[in-house]
């Protein structure tokens, strides 16, 4: 007993889905009558009309229309007394369906009524009809035999409406739209308009009851499904009317980013069709022309790469495997090898500061577009530009843009150096050296300068300057500059002149005020004769005859003075003997002799000691007594000594005195 009634719960539960299932049958009359790819279900078949008019000798033609969004495709134009037989073999329509067509009508026919829907197998003389009025040639919609609903009248001749008439079976009401306007809603508890299996529906054909009621329609769009459509619904269909008349979406996909700009670029392909997941009932085959996928299986969504650029062709191929009615939908994915080469010529002294730069673009999608601030874009690819770095941009025809940088240059030959910073002293000048191949020169400030367009000008400042060159040549100019310091005039203080005593030492110096610091400074005293240091500010001066020196102070800016001292040495004879002496070989006062002065020659010199014995004699300025008798050792006492010389006048010298020896 429960084994039976899980059964009937299974069952009851399939058979519900199976009912649940929507079904759709879509034509678009694209050169013939068969049902969109991917669906299970008959073609559409032309038929002639049921009664005895007179018929057109063809049932019809597909030709060519504009649709909306402008697309030009073919249509099928169905002639009069002709229309299209469904066969509605798996009941479809029944009680419960929606039957949408995008439809033009061209020609009325002579009677006045039209039929658009046959749900009698053309038995009877009722369905839904087109009626005209006395009035207009405009049309009224008919629910034959209950007369004309809605606005009447209200359709016209060679306008293209989307029709749909759905019915709820549950209620029995047949709403009509006009594109995404409820026309009407009709009452249709009597199921007039009712499709059955097996019984074919006609559309824009007549029945063999009254004869010759069919207009010539263009047909680019119709659909029949199980399923009730609500309002919105409706009002979704139409506003997406030109993809609903024109394409299927069963195997539509997306592809980001394309273009692509660059390569190799991870690109992703995803499944975007009618569908739903996991597809079940369908099988998907992708071709992804040369790429690599990175990842992905089945409906997808997959990650795939290329190797190179260009244009790829990638195919979805998706088939129905109850009625092998496969689906092919390629799309193009463009994989950018755009490049960008730049060629620059630089700015020259002689023609102009500008640089040419030239930007070549390559690869990607012609035609190229250039820019040198990411904004503004130019076919031209050639700019003038002042020496600076510059992002540089092409874009191809998808928008793929490629930057590089570009330091744009001047070349520039002139040359230029003039003199080193420099130091003068107040008073003094400078000839400005300078090194250029330029012709053009000027110099600033002129105050100073004996040439101020001159290259080498020579400067004699009153103060300190900074002059600054200009040279010119074409459209260049260059500059440097020179600081000329003037370094303040100095004075300087001498021993004055004076009278000094001959052969012995006597202080002489120099001095600066504006050098307080002697060793700031450098002394050169000239001649060096009897000079003990030349280069001393303060030197002894040992001189036996007259004597004019000259003395140059260099201040530590090189600012030099010079100054003379005359010294005159003092005229007499004189003859000194130390009075004492030591001999005792530490290396001081060794030795006794005359120190003379005015004496040009010696007689003699004379040592005595107590006993009166002579123990020295030389008749020699130069030798002296080194405390020795016979070879002995210097023996302490007192001792007298006697001198006599010839002075530089002639006269004859004699002196006598004393001297200690000590040990």
């Amino acid at each position: 007993m429960k084994s039976s009634l899980l059964f009937v719960l299974i069952f009851f539960s399939t058979l519900v889905c199976a009912l649940a299932q929507t079904i759709n049958h879509t034509y678009r009359f694209e050169n013939n009558f068969e049902v969109q790819k991917l669906q299970c279900a008959p073609n559409l078949a032309s038929v002639q009309a049921a009664g005895n008019c007179t018929d057109s000798p063809i049932s019809g033609d597909f030709v060519d229309e504009i649709l909306s969004c402008s697309r030009n495709r073919k249509v099928y134009h169905t002639n009069l007394n002709w229309g299209l037989m469904y066969p509605n073999t798996e009941g479809i329509v029944d009680e419960t369906y929606t039957i949408q067509m995008y439809v033009k009508i061209t020609d009325w026919g002579p009677a006045q009524w039209a039929r658009i829907l046959d749900f009698s197998d053309g038995q009877l003389d009722e369905g839904i009809y087109f009626k005209s009025t006395d009035d207009t040639e405009d049309r009224c919609l008919d629910f034959n035999p209950y007369g004309t609903a809605g606005i009447c009248p209200a359709f016209k001749k060679s306008t293209y409406y989307l029709l749909t008439f759905t019915r709820n079976g549950a209620r029995n009401i047949l709403d009509v739209y006009v594109d995404n306007t409820l026309f009407i809603s009709y009452n249709d508890s009597e199921k007039r308009y009712v499709g059955k299996p097996g019984v074919p529906l006609y559309f824009f054909r007549d029945d063999a009851a009254t004869t010759c009621e069919s207009a010539a329609a263009n047909f680019a769009y119709l659909s029949l499904t199980n399923k009730y459509f609500s309002r919105n619904e409706v009002v979704r269909s139409y506003a997406s009317i030109c993809t609903t008349i024109n394409y299927s979406t069963a195997a539509d996909f997306s592809i980001a980013p394309n273009p692509t700009c660059g390569y190799p670029e991870k690109v992703e392909i995803k499944y975007t069709g009618s569908i739903p997941d996991p597809g079940t009932g369908y099988t998907f085959e992708w071709g992804w022309d040369g790429g690599t996928v990175i990842s992905g299986s089945g409906m997808g969504p997959y990650v795939v790469t290329w190797d190179g650029g260009g244009t790829k062709h990638i195919s979805l191929t998706v088939n129905n495997v109850d009625c092998n009615n496969p689906f092919v939908n390629i799309k193009e994915l463009t994989l950018s090898d755009l490049d960008l080469t730049t060629a620059l010529e630089p700015g020259t002294c002689e023609k102009s500061e500008e640089g040419t730069l030239t930007l070549t673009g390559s690869g990607g999608i012609p035609p190229f577009q250039y820019s040198i601030d990411s904004v503004n874009y130019t076919p031209d690819n050639i700019f003038k530009l002042m020496p600076a770095t510059y992002r540089v941009f092409v874009k191809d025809a998808n928008n793929c843009t490629v930057r590089k940088i570009v330091k744009v240059e001047f070349s520039s030959n002139i040359t230029l150096e003039t003199l080193k910073d420099t130091t003068i002293c107040a008073g003094q000048s400078v000839v400005l050296l300078t090194n250029s191949n330029s012709q053009t020169f000027s110099w600033s400030p002129q105050a100073g300068l004996d040439n101020p367009a001159g290259k080498d000008p020579t400067a004699a400042p009153a103060a300190t300057t900074r002059y600054i060159v200009t040279a010119t040549q074409g459209v260049c100019s260059q500059s440097d500059t020179v600081h000329v310091r003037v370094a303040p005039k100095i004075d300087v203080l001498v021993t004055p002149d004076a009278t000094i005593e001959s052969n012995v030492p006597f202080q002489l110096s120099a001095s600066s005020p504006q050098v307080p610091n002697a060793s700031d400074a450098l002394f050169i005293w000239s001649p060096p004769n009897g000079l003990n240091d030349p280069l001393s500010p303060t030197p002894l001066a040992t001189l036996l005859t007259d004597q004019t020196y000259s003395v140059a102070v260099t201040s530590p800016e090189g600012c030099t003075v010079s100054a003379e001292v005359n010294l005159r040495v003092q005229r007499g004879d004189r003859v000194n003997v130390p009075t004492a002496f030591t001999p005792n070989g530490d290396g001081k006062n060794e030795m006794l002799m005359p120190i003379v002065s005015g004496i040009t020659g010696i007689s003699y010199f004379k040592v005595y000691n107590r006993w009166g014995e002579v123990v020295f004699y030389t008749n020699e300025l130069d030798k002296g007594w080194d405390g020795q008798f016979k070879g002995t050792k210097p023996v302490a006492g007192t001792y007298v000594w006697i001198f006599e010389g010839t002075s530089v006048d002639g006269n004859i010298i004699r002196k006598k005195g004393t001297v200690m020896l000590l040990q």
